[in-house]
């Protein structure tokens, strides 16, 4: 008999050692992985993802692509994404498709984050009796989004690693919930080709992972490079430089998250303590780096001429984009109007009591900018952004910034153009949902934010763990 397998605790570095031990295979593992699954938008028919496990080749798995859309639960995707089949070709074993926020929160506004018609409502695995009805969009009992299942799925035990996509937040804030290690890349280091869009100008694909390292093979992969290009030599905070942020300069807005007595002071004093550490065991810290180098987030959207948020460049972008992305499908819509009119067909499906309303997908099919106009906002905003973020590093002489998860941080670095990543801080004691930092770093900056993660994981272990619900007593 093998190894006792805990898809909770394994990391894809455990299964590559059992693979090279003999002391399992492809085929145990899979199922072990299959066994653990039970509420994912799509899953691999088993014989055919164990044969799949069994030959290790290149056949495509077949699963239906909804993102989270009744409307396309009849379509079928002419071909596999781009990254899909880069995973493949290294490897990798498909399992399934994750729960999301519906059309990655393109659809209405003020839906609750991680739900989609398909899927149900994903669910913080650490917050015991699920998301509270009423809650706020992005509320403290809700996984977040819109790559919530991709999050949640890593550290329930449903897969090791996995991938999601983010414009802004869509990533990060997902990961700060489950706890796990997760990287937003550069926008355009990665192929996008197949990818349901968001926003092209700021989105990118990224990954979740229980390990830095397994992170960092999987960064490494999804941008076309060896394998082992971004694992991490060394663990030491010797010769790194961090700046923390003034926690409360871009705090969540109540009508996003629901303010929680003692929260707030939980997560100030965590990142303080955090700050110390590193200080002591050698890393250069900066506290505070933000007051008054870098300006308000109102300040920095407000760098665009014509335009007040940073959501306000979407509906031109996802007009341009979404209808091709529809053509990649036989059957389903082939418009945005059509998507509308199929929902409106459907209403007690796709618009159900408290997430009835398109008005996102209106907004975008009535959006009459022009591109003189986009691309005067858009330019307007990045070089504000990166230019303030970057003479702030240069400033202080940091390597990257680290702010809390639950603000506007990762906005900051959506604007900016930059990777962002997420580093797992604590367990909040009102009820056991996880939070973070969020790191901040220039673009192609990667193998640096790893060699970070790689130090913080050595020092604040205990900050990644199974979910207490689902561990076996």
């Amino acid at each position: 008999m093998g190894p006792k397998i805990d898809v909770l605790t394994l990391t894809a570095t455990d299964i590559r050692r059992l693979l090279d031990d003999k002391k399992s295979n492809s085929v145990e593992l899979t199922t072990a992985f299959l066994d653990q699954l039970n509420a994912v938008i799509s899953i691999a028919p088993r014989d055919r993802l164990l044969k799949h496990a069994q030959k290790l080749d290149d056949e495509r798995l077949g699963m239906p692509t909804t993102c989270g859309s009744i409307a396309l639960t009849e379509a079928k995707a002419k071909a596999n994404a781009k990254i899909i089949d880069v995973l493949i070709a290294a490897g990798m074993i498909i399992i399934g498709k994750a729960n999301m926020s519906e059309l990655g929160n393109q659809k209405g506004f003020r839906i609750m984050s991680g739900w989609s018609p398909v899927g149900g409502q994903t669910q913080n695995p650490y917050v015991e009796g699920g998301v509270i009805p009423g809650s706020p969009w992005l509320g403290q009992t809700t996984p977040a989004g819109s790559s919530s299942g991709s999050a949640v799925g890593v550290v329930a035990g449903f897969a090791p690693l996995s991938l999601g996509t983010e414009s802004d937040g869509s990533i990060m804030m997902p990961a700060c919930r489950a706890g796990v290690y997760a990287l937003k890349l550069t926008p355009g280091s990665v192929d996008n080709t197949g990818v349901q869009p968001a926003a092209p100008s700021f989105d990118c694909l990224g990954g979740f992972a229980k390990s830095v390292r397994d992170l960092a093979y999987l960064v490494a992969i999804m941008q076309g490079h060896e394998s082992g290009k971004y694992i991490p030599s060394e663990t030491s905070w010797e010769g790194l430089k961090i700046g923390f942020s003034d926690p409360t300069k871009w705090r969540s807005y109540p009508s996003a998250m629901e303010t929680v007595n003692g929260f707030w002071e939980q997560t100030d004093k965590a990142m303080f303590d955090a700050a110390e550490k590193i200080r002591v065991l050698g890393g250069k810290v900066v506290q505070s780096v933000l007051v008054p180098s870098v300006p308000s987030w109102e300040e920095i959207t407000g760098a665009m001429p014509d335009l007040s948020e940073l959501e306000d460049l979407n509906p031109y972008e996802f007009k341009q984009c979404f209808t091709e992305i529809l053509q990649r499908f036989e059957n389903g819509p082939k418009t945005i109007a059509e998507l509308i009119e199929f929902n409106k067909a459907h209403a007690d499906q796709e618009l159900p009591p408290g997430k009835n309303n398109q008005d996102f997908l209106e907004l975008a099919q009535d959006d009459n900018t022009t591109e003189d106009i986009f691309e005067r906002n858009r330019k307007a905003l990045r070089e504000f952004a990166s230019s303030k973020v970057k003479g702030l590093l240069r400033e202080h002489d940091l390597d990257v910034i680290l702010g809390p998860c639950d603000s506007r941080t990762g906005s900051v670095g959506a604007a900016s153009g930059f990777p962002v990543g997420n580093l797992p801080l604590g367990f909040a004691e009102f009820n056991g949902r996880p939070f973070a930092l969020h790191m901040l770093a220039p673009e192609n900056e990667e193998a640096k934010m790893l060699r970070i993660m790689a130090a913080w994981e050595a020092t604040f272990p205990e900050n990644v763990k199974p979910p207490p619900l689902l561990v076996a007593e």
